[in-house]
């Protein structure tokens, strides 16, 4: 059995430092280096499926946005306004990029959309 807890490093996904990121091949795999990171280093890291990659990585849990394909349009879909406010902000500070947030008309959810300048 593959296991990203031993330090298995991805070729296609960074995080925002640059860094690849960590991979693990299964939600259960995440989960146990969720809690492996939580007793070692007192951080609270999520892990989530990767849209780019299909495998599993961690993120902080207050950086957590779930969101999925929106079937009508492609973007990602948030399940909440404010789910979706908080990824804006996310992108905002880390990539200078300001966003508004607006219904989808097609599916219950919240899409992004660059602010014009």
């Amino acid at each position: 059995m593959r296991c990203g807890n031993h330090g298995e490093k991805s070729t296609t996904c960074f995080g925002s430092s640059g860094k690849p990121l960590s991979v693990y091949y299964s939600e259960h795999e995440a989960r146990e280096g969720a809690y492996h990171v939580k007793t070692q280093y007192r951080l609270n890291l999520s892990p989530y499926q990767c849209s780019k990659c299909g495998l599993w990585h961690l993120s902080p849990s207050s950086r957590q946005t779930p969101s999925r394909e929106c079937i009508a349009c492609g973007k990602s879909l948030y399940e909440s306004k404010a789910t979706a406010q908080k990824r804006a902000g996310i992108i905002e500070d880390e990539q200078g990029i300001r966003l508004k947030v607006y219904r989808c008309p097609y599916e219950n959810g919240w899409h992004l959309s660059k602010i014009e300048r």
